[in-house]
């Protein structure tokens, strides 16, 4: 089944995904801390459980996404790259970095 995302990248990210194979793997990490907040990950190389992930209608790059619940999908995801050597790509789920 596949979901309508709204894809905010930056032009970096999106050469960065696209270098890398394509595909952008999105959820919200399950340990939760903070109250119960839980961080968005996101990586280009396809998790141990990807069957678990839906695929987001976004354009050129292929962008999976493991819901946090039922009616939890994203309405946008921005992404950009983070870090200062080894570039990391940063999602941001309904504009967020994090889930509560």
């Amino acid at each position: 089944m596949n979901q309508e995302v709204k894809l905010v990248t930056t032009l970096r990210a999106r050469g960065f995904v696209l270098k890398h194979g394509g595909r952008l793997y999105v959820w919200a990490d399950t340990p939760a801390c903070c109250g119960g907040t839980r961080f968005i990950e996101a990586w280009t190389e396809p998790p141990v459980d990807a069957e678990r992930f839906l695929r987001a209608v976004t354009g050129d790059v292929e962008v999976f996404v493991r819901p946090a619940g039922p009616d939890r999908f994203p309405d946008e995801l921005h992404v950009d790259l983070g870090g200062t050597r080894g570039r990391r790509v940063r999602a941001y789920w309904n504009g967020c970095p994090s889930l509560v």
